[in-house]
């Protein structure tokens, strides 16, 4: 499998103009990331900029450090990667970007070995988060990634590269690739000048090194998230606490197949593997109090949630929890409920769903 690894990066960020050029330990952010990047396994890296001449400096960069440069559409970034490909063919590609300069490039490489090893079009450490935010990969196959840039047109599909891949699951295969501790609320992005300052602060703090692994900068960095944490994705440990809930007959239930607590244990069981079931355990502190199953197929997500009964209000926090992480990966562009208990309609409503065609009470992600 010939392997393409493709760094996107403008200079025109919003929130951070600039920022792939910032000064990290003595060099510019985005060479810094090409040093982290030479043990990856890929037949080849190319940086994908715009074709604006404020990305000029973009390009130097890259070509100084001998990285190869393709430029495109700033707005269509999917269109430079089909540019990429067809100027460095290969059968699969990796998609990083440059606002995520701490990227371990041996996660990258054993998630270049998952997707040989399962065939998957898509895998990914993002829709499944147990990662930090800021080591994020995706690795796509070169046939889904042209499929996707010869049909997709909706705008965030076109924007953010994969997500006509990963809303389709009965079209493509998809695997996820995590890790054993819940990480996924740290943040090692840059977005903002705070998240610069963290980044410049672990790169200090490891001498300027460019070389250090994940767990490395984990250990400078410590856990800093501090905020309630009322849901997280499934793990193995929760689910005989589940299948037992599941099997209360007083358990709170919405949605079709909830009823089932065999079905629901097998969705459970597959959620750790594949992104097109997803599935958070709510959390009451140390307890899990319930989960919540989302079965994506073309950008749709049908949700099924079961919890104690007599936490309506922990239930509503972790629904809109749940929103709020499908508002940040953009597989689902509508939530739609089935089977709602009269009970439950209401705090549907708050949580923002509203009635549709058929009575099924739904909800858009984007507005």
């Amino acid at each position: 499998m010939r392997v393409l690894a493709v760094i996107q990066a403008r200079t025109g960020s919003t929130r951070l103009p600039g920022k792939v050029l910032a000064d990290v330990g003595g060099r510019p952010l985005l060479a810094f990331m090409l040093e982290r990047l030479q043990p990856l396994s890929a037949d080849d890296l190319v940086v994908a900029t715009t074709t604006d001449a404020r990305d000029d400096p973009v390009a130097a960069v890259a070509l100084e450090r001998g990285v190869r440069v393709v430029r495109g559409p700033e707005e269509d970034v999917l269109g430079r990667f089909a540019l990429a490909c067809d100027r460095h063919p290969a059968d699969a590609v990796v998609r990083l970007t440059a606002d995520c300069p701490l990227l371990d490039p041996l996660v990258a490489n054993q998630m270049i070995h998952l997707a040989r090893s399962t065939r998957a079009d898509y895998v990914s450490n993002t829709l499944v988060r147990t990662f930090p935010d800021g080591l994020d990969v995706e690795v796509v196959s070169a046939r889904a990634l042209d499929q996707a840039a010869h049909e997709a047109t909706d705008r965030v599909e076109r924007e953010h590269v994969t997500p006509f891949v990963y809303r389709r699951p009965s079209r493509f295969k998809l695997a996820a690739y995590r890790q054993g501790r819940m990480l996924g609320m740290e943040r090692w992005t840059v977005d903002t000048a705070a998240d610069l300052d963290l980044v410049r602060h672990a790169v200090e703090a490891l001498g300027g090194r460019s070389d250090a692994g994940w767990e490395e900068i984990l250990a400078v960095l410590g856990t800093r998230y501090r905020g309630p944490q009322l849901i997280q994705p499934v793990l193995p440990r929760h689910l005989e606490r589940l299948a037992t809930l599941a099997r209360d007959a007083d358990a709170m239930r919405v949605g079709h197949r909830a009823s089932d607590p065999r079905e629901l244990v097998r969705s459970l069981v597959t959620s750790l593997e594949n992104p097109s079931v997803r599935a958070w355990s709510i959390l009451l502190g140390d307890e899990t109090a319930g989960c919540i199953v989302v079965d994506v197929d073309d950008a749709v997500g049908d949700l099924r949630l079961v919890a104690q009964a007599h936490n309506a209000d922990l239930v509503k926090e972790a629904t809109c929890a749940v929103q709020h992480a499908l508002r940040q990966d953009y597989q689902v562009e509508m939530l739609t409920a089935g089977s709602v208990p009269s009970g439950a309609v209401d705090l549907l409503l708050a949580c923002g769903f509203s009635t549709r065609d058929g009575g099924r009470l739904a909800w858009r992600t984007h507005g």
